[in-house]
């Protein structure tokens, strides 16, 4: 999990080019399963919602950044083109 944090934050914030290029070969949705949120400290685990969602920081909308994000996670409604 920790490793994932650290991972997204490199991506964002030291190569956004890499996020940008993974971004346009992002397909799908959200499909509000919580399982990528599970470690955040605003994801309410009980409602399996978050609770600063209108509020919630522009790596967490670009999530998932590149398609390791998302490798673990089954049943994801996100995928990426290659």
């Amino acid at each position: 999990m920790i490793d994932g944090w650290i991972r997204r934050r490199f991506f964002w914030y030291l190569r956004r080019e890499v996020v940008v290029e993974w971004g346009a070969r992002r397909t799908g949705r959200c499909n509000r399963c919580g399982r990528c949120c599970r470690g955040c400290p605003a994801f309410d685990a009980k409602g399996m919602l978050c609770r600063i969602y209108p509020l919630r920081p522009e790596i967490c909308k670009a999530f998932p950044l590149v398609p390791k994000d998302i490798a673990e996670i089954e049943g994801c409604g996100y995928e990426f083109r290659p």
